[in-house]
């Protein structure tokens, strides 16, 4: 029973009983209209009649007297005739015509309506009852003339027309209620349904999806956007405690080497010696760590949307350009052959200390990993669909194709990659850049080289409209 008054209750159902009112409306206007045309229509056609009679038996009486009136009514009311008519005399008494009395509904003048009794036209004993119009004249000297007309056949007609407007209005609104329950009803069921994936994502069941039907329409859409919502969601939540993993294991050795480093000092300052080279390796891991979760703190920023309105049109061939300047020397000391590749002209919409933070990224990443004798290069060009891609070529290990979502998540390092510096944050950033940027990132495999099939890592761009 809850259940079905909350039903009652829901925007859906009241909106649809308001759009079936309406329509019951309209439709008893439009039967209204049909009602005037047709039943208002006889009775005004049957008024005219009875005036247009009237007026000629009027004229008789004025050119002829009562006698001529009189003879008038006679020939008039002999034979089946759809017209009534009666002439009585000053006091009231019947002269002729084929009524016996005045009806009690007559008025001193005017059309009325009234009944009156004929015989049983299947032969009975008993008198039917039939539905009149007439109009009462009083003439001069007093004498009452009733002109009339027999409306059973029409007024039969005119209740017909009025029980089928009545009955169809009533029809219309049940039906337009009943339809809309049943439509609100299957629309409540899959907003209930999208509720329940809510609530049941809200007490921490991030596996649930909302259900979809596929057809296009606009609740498909809402539950397309929030399964969509829900995936980042449980991608967000799974780094979290992905993250807190790989922070235990990632920071206990530079915390390790800390607390020894600060211990050795300790120990050569008790024994009267000089403890500045463990504070200073202490200093060092500090300096470190304080690297890694401001670069954590960079990333969240950046996934929160922090300086999306800062985007404005640039030319990113500029930032390669200052970016192949800088990692030139440190290419050549690295022992690898370092080439730039930047057209002009190929306008981003995009914050440049970003984009340059996160080339730099690629850039530290291609050096660190590839042997000497390899190759760096960095290159900006225009894809065939419009957009813009900076990529950055190495001739290193590379990365499995297996692997290459994951390695853009936070504190994710292969184990061929733990034995060099790092926190696994850099691709992170990187991937953040591009989703604020509304752009991605592409790795694939490089052309190859002296240590393994080699990385290309593309931060691709959209087109500015």
């Amino acid at each position: 029973m809850s259940s079905r008054r909350a039903f009652l209750r829901t925007t859906t159902f009241r909106l649809t009983l308001f759009a079936a009112a309406l329509f019951a409306l309209f439709a008893f206007l439009i039967l209204a209209y049909v009602y005037t045309t047709t039943a208002g229509a006889l009775s005004r056609q049957n008024a005219r009649a009875i005036e247009s009679e009237a007026a000629e038996l009027v004229r008789s009486y004025n050119a002829f007297g009562v006698d001529g009136l009189n003879r008038l009514v006679l020939q008039r009311s002999i034979g089946a005739s759809a017209n009534l008519y009666l002439l009585v005399e000053p006091d009231g008494a019947r002269i002729s015509g084929n009524l016996s009395t005045l009806p009690d509904e007559a008025p001193g003048e005017g059309l009325f309506s009234f009944t009156y009794a004929q015989p049983d036209p299947e032969g009975g004993d008993e008198l039917e009852r039939r539905r009149a119009q007439g109009r009462l004249i009083v003439l001069p000297a007093g004498y009452q003339l009733l002109v009339g007309m027999d409306v059973e056949d029409s007024a039969r007609i005119i209740n017909r027309v009025t029980d089928a407007i009545l009955t169809g209005s009533l029809g219309v609104l049940a039906f337009g209620v009943l339809l809309g329950a049943v439509v609100s009803r299957r629309f409540a069921e899959r907003i209930n349904a999208v509720n329940q994936v809510a609530r049941d994502v809200a007490a921490g069941d991030l596996r649930r999806r909302a259900p979809r039907n596929f057809s296009g329409d606009e609740l498909d859409e809402m539950s397309e956007n929030l399964n969509a919502m829900l995936d980042r969601i449980e991608r967000l939540t799974a780094g979290l405690r992905h993250a807190g993993d790989s922070i235990a294991h990632d920071l206990r050795s530079p915390l390790t080497r800390m607390r020894t480093s600060l211990e050795a000092g300790l120990r050569a300052v008790e024994k009267g010696e000089s403890g500045e080279e463990p504070l200073q390796q202490a200093l060092s891991d500090t300096e470190d760590l304080l690297n890694t979760f401001n670069a954590v703190l960079r990333i969240a920023r950046l996934e929160a949307g922090e300086r999306r309105e800062m985007l404005s049109p640039l030319d990113p061939a500029e930032i390669v350009a200052d970016l192949g300047e800088l990692y030139e020397a440190a290419a050549e000391d690295a022992g690898l052959e370092f080439t730039v590749e930047a057209p002009p002209g190929l306008t981003v919409l995009g914050d440049r200390g970003l984009i340059s933070q996160a080339l730099a990224n690629l850039l530290d990443n291609a050096i660190k990993y590839s042997p000497p004798g390899g190759f760096v290069a960095l290159r900006l060009r225009r894809t065939s669909t419009g957009e813009r891609e900076i990529s950055v070529t190495d001739s290193g290990p590379g990365i499995p194709e297996e692997s290459r979502e994951r390695v853009l998540e936070r504190f994710v390092r292969l184990e061929s990659s733990r034995s060099m510096p790092g926190a696994g944050l850099g691709l992170s950033l990187v991937k953040a850049v591009a989703e604020i940027h509304k752009g991605r990132v592409d790795l694939s495999e490089g052309p190859g080289g002296p240590g393994g099939p080699g990385l290309c890592a593309a931060l691709v761009l959209p087109e500015p409209k």
